[in-house]
């Protein structure tokens, strides 16, 4: 995934910080645990259903920009569940842990860094060892998010190494977890497919594992009468934290499935993508979040049937969820791109035309986005209209 999202155009959307309370019911849950712009070259429907059809992924490049992606779902686990490792309110490095996030979130990475070092220096001085872990991962996600892969896998590992050796965390611990999807993430960016693959499957076998305890804690498992959301409302993260990250690990090994793998795992990764759906919800910015992200990575990779499919289970929901209005231009480009590419032209122009009247309100980058994306699309509609349209 991260492969394909480095080509992409990233708009910036505010973070995830808990989870909504439409999470999935009862029994579903129990059954879930149990088991861009393209350079259009003028080819026709043909062409392009026959490139679909087959999956393949071609060096097509961008103009100005690719699929609106509105949150990608590797962010820090802190930012996906709301976790804080070390409770910092009290300790006079809170200021500068948060300027780091400040940073990161507006990609002024090395200032990231710069900071993170000084408070890292801070804490050893200090000699507690906890607060050194907390700011080695703050470390490790910044380098995973600026694209040093390389940095980062060596800081997650650190990372590991000392949640187990001096910490007690076992592999089955949210940390442990949330960090192995993201090693996991960089193999496969680094070519090395297995290694990720495996990665991605102990990190759901663990989580299945935990989500199965967890289940029968709340006596899920044993046919409580109890609306989930009085869970949700009693409990709140304490409850829905390892439902949650089985959802992410289970969005994330969908999205390396339809990245890496052939057309013959495209099957699998729906599955995947349906069981995550379930669990957030039909009607949640974080499900229309998830749902954007996985068609625009199909987009990219040329899966447009699949793309199409997906978009257009949120493409009405999205209107009636109001902490979604500001993803909404985004996601009709992206409609209209996986519409485009499926044969129907006409409607994915309509689509681009709405993208750019709803754009007006929000930020300069997204109404340029959505203008340029609007009149590539036409020019390239109005070239198979003859020579004669003008």
């Amino acid at each position: 995934m991260l492969a394909g999202i480095s080509r992409c155009f990233l708009r910036v959307a505010p973070l995830i910080q808990h989870q909504p309370t439409t999470l999935a019911t009862a029994s579903q849950l129990e059954q879930i645990h149990r088991r861009g712009f393209y350079r259009r070259s003028g080819r026709n429907n043909e062409q392009d259903e026959e490139r679909n059809s087959k999956g393949s992924k071609s060096d097509i490049k961008f103009k100005a920009g690719a699929p609106l992606i509105a949150l990608s779902w590797f962010v820090t686990l802190k930012d996906f569940l709301g976790i804080e490792k070390v409770q910092l309110d009290k300790d006079p490095i809170k200021d500068k842990i948060k300027q780091s996030w400040l940073d990161r979130k507006f990609g002024k990475f090395d200032s990231a860094l710069q900071t993170l070092d000084e408070v890292l220096e801070e804490v050893k001085e200090r000699g507690e060892e906890l607060p050194i872990t907390r700011v080695l991962d703050e470390i490790a996600n910044t380098h995973y998010q600026k694209g040093d892969l390389a940095k980062a896998e060596e800081y997650f590992k650190v990372v590991i190494d000392r949640l187990m050796r001096l910490h007690s965390f076992r592999d089955s611990s949210k940390e442990f977890i949330g960090i192995s999807l993201k090693l996991a993430e960089i193999f496969a960016a680094q070519g090395n497919l297995e290694h990720a693959e495996t990665g991605f499957r102990h990190c759901l076998r663990k989580q299945m594992q935990v989500l199965d305890e967890h289940m029968k804690k709340y006596s899920i498992s044993h046919g409580a009468m109890v609306e989930d959301r009085h869970r949700v409302e009693a409990f709140g993260p304490e409850y829905t934290d390892p439902i949650a990250l089985f959802g992410m690990a289970l969005e994330a090994y969908a999205h390396f499935l339809v990245t890496y793998r052939d057309e013959d795992r495209l099957k699998e990764a729906e599955e995947y993508m349906d069981e995550v759906m379930k669990i957030y919800g039909g009607v949640s910015q974080h499900t229309i979040t998830l749902i954007n992200n996985f068609g625009a990575v199909c987009i990219v990779q040329n899966r447009f049937e699949l793309a199409r499919k997906y978009l257009e289970i949120g493409i009405d929901r999205i209107l009636h969820i109001n902490e979604a209005a500001g993803l909404i231009p985004g996601y009709y480009c992206n409609y209209a791109e996986a519409l485009w590419h499926t044969g129907n032209r006409e409607k994915a122009l309509e689509y681009a035309k709405q993208a750019v009247q709803l754009s007006k309100s929000l930020d300069g980058r997204t109404q340029k986005y959505c203008v340029d994306f609007q009149k590539s699309l036409q020019k390239d509609f109005n070239k198979g209209k003859g020579w004669w349209f003008w």
